[in-house]
């Protein structure tokens, strides 16, 4: 049997003969049937491969700024630079030496009394204006503000008679008071005895004219050889 087409007649004929027939049918085929229902969905097949990246689009608006956000850490100290050249010299200081000093002395035996001044009967070397003294006087007139250095040396011995033991103190006062740490303090036990006494300080002189002396307190005692050295070492801050 054979399907033909759906406009063929349907055909029968023999290809035997009479005796042994064999025949050959030629079914037309029928017509498309009306389009059944569409079936349900199948699963979803397995995600295929990533197509290639499209061609970038064009930069879209920029948007507004964000908000500023926190200071982060600081980071480490970098290289120290070149050095820099030296800058101007600058104008030149106060001078470093004295212009203003005086030295006085008294070398014959002289006698000082309890609440009296050691006199000073020369004059060694004075230097500018400052500082003044008149022979034999036991005043030293400073005339300008600033800071001195005032050195004493001398010998001491007590009188005949003297009371014994016997403390003997010497010490600068400026303008009647006593300079603080300017002061030497003298024992004796003997009134053969003799000793060397040396003291000195610095002192701010803010007054002027002031006058500077050596004082003694405790008793009736001799001095000789005695120098008192009295220079300026600077102004006034």
């Amino acid at each position: 049997m054979t399907t033909g087409n759906s406009e063929t007649p349907a055909q029968v004929t023999n290809s035997g003969d009479e005796h042994n027939a064999v025949f050959d049918f030629v079914i037309p085929k029928g017509l498309t049937g009306s389009t059944g229902a569409d079936g349900e969905d199948g699963e979803d097949g397995a995600t295929g491969p990533t197509g290639p990246t499209g061609p970038t689009g064009p930069t879209g608006l920029t948007g507004t700024t964000g908000a500023t956000g926190s200071t982060g850490a600081t980071g480490p100290t970098g290289p120290t630079g070149p050095k820099g050249s030296t800058g101007a010299t600058g104008p030149t200081g106060p001078c470093c030496h004295s212009d203003h000093l005086l030295s006085a002395y008294s070398t014959s035996p002289a006698p000082g009394t309890n609440g009296g001044a050691l006199a000073f009967d020369k004059n060694a070397v004075i230097n500018g204006t400052a500082i003044t003294h008149t022979a034999g006087s036991s005043s030293i007139v400073i005339t300008q503000t600033g800071f001195y250095r005032i050195s004493f040396n001398g010998t001491i011995a007590p009188v005949k008679n003297a009371d014994l033991p016997l403390s003997i103190t010497l010490s600068f006062k400026l303008q009647g008071t006593d300079v603080p740490g300017g002061a030497a303090i003298q024992l004796f036990h003997s009134s053969s005895e003799g000793e060397n006494v040396a003291f000195s300080q610095f002192v701010k002189v803010t007054t002027v004219p002031s006058t500077l002396t050596v004082a003694a307190s405790g008793g009736n005692f001799l001095y000789s050889v005695a120098t008192i050295l009295v220079d300026r070492i600077g102004d006034l801050n």
